[in-house]
């Protein structure tokens, strides 16, 4: 009874950080590679 409301209390406070850091790194990549499709754009004159 006492292992049961350990691991229900062990899985409440589980906060999954690799997932964030994961994440957080995929968004940095595709702000880096849009930018640097817009550095090649302006570097070209391309105008909209």
């Amino acid at each position: 009874m006492a292992d049961e409301q350990r691991t229900k209390e062990q899985a409440e406070e589980f906060h999954p950080k690799g997932t964030v850091a994961i994440l957080v790194m995929f968004v940095l990549a595709i702000i880096i590679l849009w930018g640097s499709v817009y550095v090649i754009l302006l570097s070209r004159g391309v105008t909209v």
